[in-house]
C-alpha cells in the first residue's frame, strides 16, 4: 500500500496527497490545483480532516472540477496504449481501479472515497481490471503492461508536487488570514478597553 489511512497529517502533507489523488483522478494537474484550491478555500486547514475525510473530499472535488470525461494522464508516462485502456474506462471503474490498485487503499477505504459500498467499488474494480488486462493483455504474459501501468503511475504520482504558484498564493492567504486575525484581536482589545473606560468610576 503506497498511502495508509485514516491518519492525520500536517498541512503540506494533505495538499500535497490531495494534489497527488485529485492529478490522477482528472488527468491534469492543471485541474488538481484547482481541486486543491477549492478543498483550501472550503476548509483552510486541512490538518483538521483524517485521511479518509480527506480523500473523499478530493474524489467529490475532482468530480466537480472534471464533470463528465476527465483528461488524459500523459502518454509518456503511461505508454499510449495503457493511457488509452485507462481512457477507455467509465467514471466510477476509473476511480476505483486508481484508488485501488494505483493509490493502494484498501477496498473499505476505496469504498469511503467514493461514497459507495464495498460491494460496489469490488463490482466496479473487477469492471476495470477485466478491461485493463483484455486491452493490456493476459495475466500471465503480456498483463505485465497492466503491472507496468500501475508500477508507471505510482512513480508519476509519487514525483508530483504542488506548483509554485499554488504554494505563492497559499502563502499569500495565510499571510491575509494571520493579518485579519491580528486586526480583530486589536479591534476586541480597543472595545473592551472602551468599554472600560465608560464603566470605571468618575
Amino acid at each position: 500500500m503506497i498511502l495508509e489511512s485514516p491518519m492525520k497529517l500536517d498541512r503540506a502533507a494533505c495538499e500535497r496527497r490531495a494534489y497527488r489523488l485529485a492529478t490522477l483522478l482528472t488527468g491534469d494537474p492543471v485541474a488538481a490545483m484547482d481541486v486543491v484550491e477549492a478543498m483550501v478555500r472550503a476548509q483552510p486547514d486541512l490538518r483538521v480532516l483524517d485521511t479518509a475525510r480527506l480523500d473523499r473530499l478530493t474524489v467529490l472535488r475532482s468530480r466537480e472540477i472534471t464533470p463528465g470525461t476527465p483528461g488524459r494522464l500523459p502518454a509518456d508516462v503511461l505508454g499510449a496504449d495503457a493511457a488509452g485502456a485507462l481512457d477507455s474506462l467509465a467514471t466510477q471503474p476509473r476511480e476505483a481501479w486508481l484508488l485501488s490498485r494505483t493509490y493502494g487503499l484498501s477496498p473499505r477505504e476505496t469504498a469511503r472515497a467514493m461514497d459507495c459500498s464495498v460491494t460496489a467499488t469490488a463490482r466496479h474494480v473487477e469492471r476495470a481490471d477485466d478491461v485493463m488486462a483484455r486491452m493490456l493483455g493476459g495475466p500471465d504474459g503480456p498483463c505485465r503492461g497492466v503491472v507496468g501501468a500501475i508500477e508507471a503511475l505510482r512513480v508519476y504520482s509519487g514525483s508530483l508536487a504542488l506548483p509554485p504558484l499554488y504554494l505563492a498564493r497559499q502563502r499569500r492567504r495565510r499571510r491575509r488570514r494571520q493579518l485579519l486575525a491580528m486586526v480583530l484581536l486589536v479591534a476586541t482589545a480597543l472595545a473592551v478597553m472602551a468599554i472600560a473606560g465608560r464603566l470605571s468610576p468618575g
